[in-house]
């Protein structure tokens, strides 16, 4: 007689499967990919917000966002070479943090939004200040300034330099002793104002902290600290200043107006500031 057949439940073990798997698994969750440096991040009380980070050398093409979710991130981005490379992340207080780091390598940060300063940071090749150039610096008090191609000399006429950003807490300030010093030594004085912003909008920000008619020459080319002309002059922080005599030569230099190029202003127009 015809027997119907039973229907006989199919015994599936997801097992092997994830025996499979879990290398895989492995491979993409730990370490960065290769020829990329990962930099992961974890912070307390800080659940959510935006950190920006850039390379003074160059590797990343402009400044780039490490986006904070439930007080996380990962960010991973490639680099040319096995070269040691410094990088520098941006918090929304303006604080820094600066480190140097290879590709193929992970660099993890952990810390309190409440105590930023005192992070936790293992995997990087070095920790950095903000005090702290790679490499000699080709600006020297006494000889001439390196050639750029952004901003130009004029014979027989001081050239006052500076360099800053929107997005630096501060800015303002740098345009005010700018037009202070215009104001009071107008004839022999010039000025010379380079932007790191990265948008349009930051830079009309940038420009407007002066007042609505800029009296001196101001550039932006949105690149922030991946500027060419910033690798050549080896400019490392903001605010920064040059004070350039009439023939072309380095007078001072400095981040502190006051302290770093005020005094040998005050040499060359007495009584004036």
């Amino acid at each position: 007689m015809f027997q119907p057949l039973k229907y006989r439940p199919f015994n599936f073990s997801i097992t092997p499967f994830l025996f499979l798997l879990t290398p895989l698994l492995f491979l993409f969750s730990c370490g960065p990919q290769k020829g990329k440096l990962r930099v992961r991040g974890e912070f307390q009380n800080l659940p959510q917000a935006d950190l920006l980070i850039y390379s003074p050398d160059g590797v990343i093409p402009t400044i780039d966002t490490l986006h904070i979710v439930k007080g996380k991130f990962d960010y991973q981005t490639p680099l040319p070479d096995d070269e040691s490379y410094s990088f520098v992340i941006i918090y929304p207080n303006f604080m820094t943090l600066s480190f140097m780091a290879h590709r193929d390598s992970e660099v993890r940060i952990e810390g309190d939004a409440l105590s930023l300063g005192n992070e936790k940071v293992t995997g990087a090749d070095s920790l950095l200040t903000s005090k702290v150039i790679r490499g000699k610096s080709p600006l020297t008090v006494g000889k001439r300034l390196p050639q750029t191609d952004v901003f130009s000399l004029r014979k027989g006429t001081y050239t006052l330099v500076s360099f800053s950003a929107n997005w630096r807490h501060g800015a303002g300030n740098t345009n005010y002793f700018i037009r202070h010093a215009l104001e009071t030594c107008p004839d022999s004085l010039r000025a010379f104002t380079y932007s790191l912003d990265v948008t349009p909008d930051d830079y009309r920000r940038f420009r407007k902290s002066v007042s609505d008619t800029l009296r001196w020459t101001s550039y932006c080319d949105y690149r922030a600290w991946a500027g060419l002309t910033l690798s050549r002059l080896g400019i490392r922080n903001i605010p920064y200043w040059i004070l350039v005599g009439p023939d072309a030569k380095v007078l001072a230099k400095g981040g502190d107006f006051n302290r770093d190029i005020k005094p040998e202003m005050n040499k060359i127009w007495p009584n004036k500031l």
